[in-house]
């Protein structure tokens, strides 16, 4: 009966740690990809002296910077996910992180996750707002005597790269959730496999 609950166990802590690295990896290059093309295009955005959004001061800049920060800390976070599975598959035992260890990283995982939406969707409320003051200020049947008045490609990028932020943080947590969830799952088979021994 221990050898069989033993067996269960270990079956059970090598397909979370399956699960686990999986997960991580795929939210790992899923960020670093969306956060990196979105920081390329903000940063064009930043250096191109014809860009004539307001992102360059105040609420505006340090919005765009908290968000990438955040998003970078986010892939820091799949990175530890990747981690602990190599921690759950080495064989020795000392060296397993307890269920509630990982519990409190997936946890606070999901709370950097929730700020970088936050932050992400605030960013893009700054673009589209000054993309409508900008489409508010073009004459309706007059002449537009200077072409910074009318939209550009990059505008539209910059659209574009906000919305890659969002993405990039909802991608972490719908992971760190299921992974959470995952977690619960595997804990509560090990509970009922530890009380079967008992039995």
């Amino acid at each position: 009966m221990v050898t069989r609950s033993n067996q269960t166990g270990s079956g059970n802590r090598e397909y979370f740690a399956n699960q686990l690295r999986r997960a991580g990896w795929i939210g790992l290059v899923l960020e670093a990809i969306l956060t990196t093309i979105s920081a390329l295009i903000l940063f064009t955005a930043f250096i191109d002296p014809s860009f004539n959004l307001n992102l360059r001061s105040g609420v505006s800049l340090l919005s765009f910077c908290a968000s990438l920060i955040v998003l970078g800390g986010g892939i820091y976070w799949m990175f530890r996910c990747t981690q602990f599975a190599k921690q759950l598959m080495s064989g020795d035992p000392a060296s397993y992180p307890k269920p509630d260890r990982i519990r409190h990283i997936l946890n606070r995982g999901i709370t950097l996750h929730f700020i970088g939406v936050f932050l992400s969707l605030l960013s893009a409320q700054i673009i589209v707002g000054d993309l409508v003051l900008k489409v508010l200020t073009i004459p309706s049947g007059g002449v537009v005597y200077q072409s910074r008045q009318l939209l550009q490609p990059l505008d539209i990028f910059v659209v574009q790269g906000s919305i890659l932020m969002i993405a990039a943080a909802f991608f972490g947590l719908i992971i760190l959730f299921w992974l959470l969830k995952q977690l619960n799952l595997h804990s509560s088979r090990g509970n009922r496999a530890n009380t079967e021994q008992g039995v």
